[in-house]
């Protein structure tokens, strides 16, 4: 590959503090040697917020673990109080700083794991998988930037076992699945998908794991009902499977088979693509294939005949893209599906919900929306849009409560009258019926300050409303405002200040002067004052050839974790979709050339003149006006990255500056996608950063598979290794 102009030009004119991501504010001295303080983290792939510190003086020097008394609710689970207490349980807290417990029953919170230090870096954190009692959970541990073991936990003993030691990581879900009562878990393994009992396992007297076989497939072929079965399909076919039976199924399997067949599907059923969900009955099926068809299916029998077809009707809104899909059945038993979609002229999610009869009767449609909550007895709905969290019956889709005031980070049933709604601002026990809400701890702080000679705490948490701490729950209580309060930043002892941080991570750092005979300045983190130098920087380029599968998940992609995208658009492209042109315009990514055609202008059939290109730009710049209404970045590259010094030198002379990459090998060439993400990884390392090329879907791709659909763990590859993912124009 030819180098372009600014090809690993990697020049850092800028000062540290324009990209520190980590600062210190809003500090408070005591008369007793304790400091308050904020800790904000703005890295472009996190929500920002502050979290609120205290730590006490010794000899000059901070403590060494410092408390926090802010709990921001990335994750929350509801888990099973270690005591062994059935009767009380408790909501987990999990962020950066690490996990926090609120025993709903004493209604304190304290932390069970904290990160010693600041997480510089913050990842996403994975997510876990509990079973309903809350006694055991499984979690993805990473072994590499895309893959990890599959781990059995004990939340009361804390002992595990590994159930699975190769797996793809998935910052979505937890390839498991558990039975109501808890007693069983279905996870999957090498193309297969296994059973056990989570108890027996940790003991160490389950049955060897070859008895324990379901059958081929993923943990998408599987689906528990209310009851004591599971759905199973294998290709064709649908099979009730008893739990009380699995067992003698498992030893027997050769024998007696993989359970009650329900019926035949008319179609092949691809684990890897597809997903299901069945009724409670277990006689109902409705199968969303390749994110593109969905059908509702129906047995009136246990038989291998073919199930009848209710719906079946393919994708086809003409208005927007589809990001994801969601199945859940009312009360009457007919399927919900609940879909999220990108409209190609508006940068927000939208997400429509659909009662599927023999046709589709849309029951709403609300912008700026997630995924739906069901609650525990399958007779409500939650879900949150913007700045509100809404609660429906489902049996007569009645609106019962909203819950206002801050966007929601993540939701939670406790049971079907109490939600935990977990904000940006604080985390709240909402009861939907009366639509009565309280607050049971802070997500993040405005400020902070000592009040009085007792020392307690009071915060602003940028609601309206300032609360105090009680120091032996660590909850929060909501007081009347204060309209003016005062902090100090020196005592007769000491003075704390913030200054400049030689580490690139930090905005600033927070020290402590001793006041005295021997005046000493010491960093209360010693992190901050240790020399960093700036972080490599890489460039995320999106080409779009000739087909626009990926294009939708692309973007949500890049706008959930806040990572700057470059695309490339082929005038083919451009002629074929040009609603999902208009698309990347509208979401605010830059646009630019990669030429009119996909053609190979290295090849020798072709002449290539400075004619030639300038036209082939040129065309190329008029078509995407005539589409969008907006113009190319003076970018562009050509087909497949293949071209010579004369058709750069020829761009050159048109306005374009052309960029390369020095990468070996593609995703339209390369098989399989992760060792694709390995090989740019290593080149990246080995060149401080550079330009990462991503296809938007090929239609001449010798793959199945796409680069696009392991985008996230790709980023997080990039994040974990220290890059900085820019625009090109920062190259």
């Amino acid at each position: 590959m030819k180098k372009s102009i600014f090809y690993f030009l990697t020049v850092f004119l800028f000062c540290n503090t324009l990209f520190g991501q980590i600062s210190f504010g809003n500090i408070d001295l005591n008369d007793q040697d304790q400091i308050l303080f904020t800790i904000e983290n703005s890295s472009a792939h996190i929500n920002p917020y502050r979290a609120l510190v205290t730590s006490k003086i010794k000899n000059g020097s901070s403590e060494k673990n410092p408390t926090l008394l802010s709990y921001y609710p990335e994750r929350m689970e509801l888990t099973a109080a270690k005591s062994g207490d059935q009767n009380n349980r408790v909501l987990q807290i999990r962020n950066a700083y690490g996990t926090a417990s609120y025993d709903i029953q004493a209604d304190s919170f304290s932390w069970e794991s904290q990160y010693q230090g600041i997480p510089e870096n913050p990842l996403p954190l994975l997510p876990y998988s509990y079973s309903n009692d809350g006694k055991y959970y499984c979690y993805m541990e990473k072994t590499s930037f895309i893959s990890a073991r599959l781990i059995l936990k004990s939340q009361e003993s804390g002992e595990s076992r590994v159930l699975c030691q190769n797996l793809q990581i998935s910052y979505d879900s937890v390839p498991v699945k558990w039975s109501i009562q808890g007693n069983v878990l279905l996870y999957e393994k090498d193309d297969n998908i296994y059973f056990c009992n989570p108890e027996a396992l940790i003991k160490g007297i389950e049955i060897d794991e070859e008895y324990r076989l379901i059958g081929p497939g993923s943990i998408n072929s599987v689906e528990f009902t209310d009851s004591k079965y599971f759905a199973y399909i294998n290709d064709y076919l649908m099979y009730k499977i008893n739990t009380k039976e699995l067992y003698t199924m498992g030893l027997y399997s050769e024998i007696i088979g993989q359970g009650t067949v329900v019926g035949r599907l008319p179609f092949r059923f691809n684990s890897k693509t597809d997903k299901f969900s069945v009724n409670k009955d277990l006689n109902s099926v409705f199968i969303v294939q390749n994110q593109r068809m969905f059908s509702y299916l129906v047995a009136h029998q246990d038989s291998c005949d073919y199930m009848d077809i209710i719906y079946s009707r393919p994708y086809t809104d003409s208005t927007a893209s589809l990001v994801n899909s969601y199945i859940f059945w009312d009360k009457t038993g007919c399927p919900v599906l609940w879909l999220e979609k990108l409209p190609y002229n508006e940068d927000v999610i939208r997400c429509s919900a659909y009662r599927i009869t023999n046709q589709a009767t849309q029951l709403f449609e609300i912008e700026d929306s997630g995924k739906p909550y069901l609650s525990p007895d399958k007779s409500k709905i939650a879900f949150y849009a913007g700045q509100t969290a809404y609660v429906y019956d489902i049996s007569n889709w009645n609106r019962i409560a909203e819950l206002t005031g801050e966007r929601i980070i993540s939701l939670l049933w406790y049971d079907s009258r109490t939600i935990y709604a977990g904000g940006e601002k604080s985390i709240r026990k909402w009861n939907p019926t009366v639509n009565y809400s309280t607050v049971v701890g802070l997500s993040s702080v405005k400020a902070a300050y000592w009040n009085g000679k007792e020392n307690n705490i009071i915060a602003d948490n940028a609601s309206g409303n300032m609360y105090e701490l009680d120091s032996v729950k660590n909850t929060w209580r909501k007081i009347g405002l204060v309209s003016e309060y005062n902090t100090s930043t020196q005592n007769g002892r000491y003075r704390v200040f913030t200054g400049t941080s030689a580490n690139y991570n930090y905005k600033n750092a927070l020290y402590i002067r001793t006041l005295g005979k021997k005046p000493i300045t010491k960093a209360v983190y010693k992190e901050t004052s240790k020399k960093f130098a700036p972080k490599n920087r890489v460039a995320l380029v999106f080409d779009a050839y000739d087909n626009a599968d990926g294009l939708a998940k692309v973007i949500t992609t890049l706008k959930k974790y806040k990572v700057s995208g470059n695309f490339f658009v082929n005038g083919e492209f451009i002629r074929r979709y040009p609603s999902e042109t208009k698309q990347i315009v509208a979401n605010g990514y830059n646009c630019n050339s990669m030429f009119f055609s996909q053609t190979d202008l290295t090849k020798n059939s072709f002449v290539i003149n400075e004619d030639f290109i300038t036209r082939g730009l040129a065309r190329n710049e008029d078509e995407f006006f005539h589409c969008t209404g907006s113009e190319f970045s003076l970018y562009w590259h050509a087909p497949y990255y293949k071209a010579n010094e004369d058709i750069i030198s020829y761009s050159q002379k048109a306005g374009y500056t052309y960029v390369d990459t020095n990468m070996e090998s593609f995703d339209f060439s390369i098989q399989d996608p992760k060792i694709l993400i390995q090989e740019y990884y290593d080149n990246l390392v080995k060149n401080q950063g550079g330009i990462i090329p991503i296809s938007i879907g090929f239609s001449q791709s010798k793959s199945d598979d796409y680069l696009y659909n392991y985008l996230d763990l790709l980023i997080f590859a990039l994040f974990e290794g220290g890059f900085e993912i820019t625009g090109i124009n920062n190259l």
